[in-house]
C-alpha cells in the first residue's frame, strides 16, 4: 500500500493524463499527517511563470490570513526562459524557490533563497544531467531541501532523479526510477511527519502511462511500486476540487503556477 503523504496545499502543472497537451496545470490538496483536521493556516505562497513580451520570468506573492496577496515581485531577469516554478518553506522561515531555465537548447534547474530579508540572486543546482526540468521541492524538520527533477543524459528518454541540500551542499543526483528504455516524467516530492521521503510519477510501463512511488531508505531508493487505485482516485478529485480557485488579477496565466499553504 503506497503511503500518500500530505503536508501542504498545491496548486502546479497537471500530469497530460489529465489535462490537454497544451496545459500544465496541477491541482493537489493536502493537509498535515495523522491529523484530523487541518493545522490552521499561517501563509500561502504562490510562484508563478509569467511572458514579459521577450521571456518568460517568474514572479512571487504571499497571502496572510487576512486574505490579501502581496503585489508581485519578479525573481527573475535573465536571457532564459524560466518555468515550472515550486516553492518550499524551511523550518526556519526561509524560503526556496526552484524553476527550470531554458537558454537556447539546454536545460537546466535553477534555484533562489529568501533569507527573512531578500531574495539572492538564481544559481544553478550542481552536478545535473545535460538536460533538467520539472522540478519539485521539500523540507524536513532537520533543514534539508530536497529536489526531485526529470533528467536527461544524452538518452532516449527521461528518468527521475533526486538530491538534496543541507549545509555541506547539494548531495549528487540520483536516479529514483528504475533503469528502462521509457520515459518517466512528472515527479512529486513529499516528507511526512516522521521523516518519511516519497517520490511519485508517472512511468511509462506496457501500454501507457501509470503513477508509481518510491520511498527513500537512508541510503538508496526502493523498488518502484505501482500507486493503488483508490489513491490516484483520491488524488483526482483533490485536483479537481481546487482547479478553479480564485486567483489576484495579477495571474493571468494559470499554466505554470504553483501555490504553497504553510501550516505552521
Amino acid at each position: 500500500m503506497a503511503h500518500i503523504m500530505k503536508t501542504h496545499t498545491i496548486i502546479k502543472k497537471l500530469p497530460f493524463w489529465m489535462c490537454c497537451a497544451s496545459c500544465f496545470l496541477f491541482v493537489l490538496v493536502a493537509v498535515g499527517v495523522g491529523r484530523e483536521q487541518p493545522a490552521p493556516v499561517v501563509s500561502r505562497d504562490m510562484v508563478w511563470s509569467a511572458f514579459d513580451g521577450l521571456r518568460h520570468e517568474i514572479y512571487f506573492s504571499t497571502q496572510k490570513k487576512g486574505g490579501e496577496w502581496s503585489p508581485p515581485l519578479q525573481l527573475t531577469d535573465s536571457n532564459a526562459d524560466n518555468l515550472l516554478p515550486c516553492i518550499v518553506t524551511m523550518p526556519d522561515g526561509k524560503k526556496y524557490v526552484v524553476w527550470a531555465a531554458m537558454e537556447n537548447t539546454r536545460l537546466q534547474i535553477m534555484y533562489a533563497l529568501f533569507d527573512g530579508a531578500t531574495w539572492t540572486e538564481a544559481q544553478v543546482v550542481p552536478d545535473l544531467p545535460e538536460t533538467a526540468t520539472m522540478p519539485f521541492v521539500a523540507a524536513n524538520d532537520a533543514g534539508e531541501l530536497w529536489l526531485v527533477f526529470v533528467g536527461n543524459d544524452s538518452t532516449r528518454h527521461d528518468d527521475i532523479y533526486s538530491t538534496h541540500l543541507s549545509q555541506g551542499g547539494w548531495s549528487k543526483p540520483e536516479q529514483v526510477n528504475a533503469s528502462n528504455d521509457v520515459p518517466d516524467i512528472n515527479p512529486f516530492i513529499e516528507i511526512d511527519q516522521d521523516g518519511g521521503i516519497q517520490v511519485t510519477w508517472e512511468g511509462f510501463r506496457n501500454t501507457g502511462y501509470v503513477l508509481l512511488f518510491s520511498r527513500w531508505q537512508g541510503d538508496r531508493w526502493s523498488m518502484e511500486q505501482p500507486i493503488p487505485t483508490e489513491d490516484q482516485e483520491r488524488l483526482q478529485h483533490n485536483r479537481k476540487q481546487v482547479q478553479e480557485e480564485e486567483l489576484p488579477d495579477f495571474v493571468e496565466d494559470r499554466s505554470m503556477l504553483f501555490i504553497r499553504t504553510n501550516n505552521f
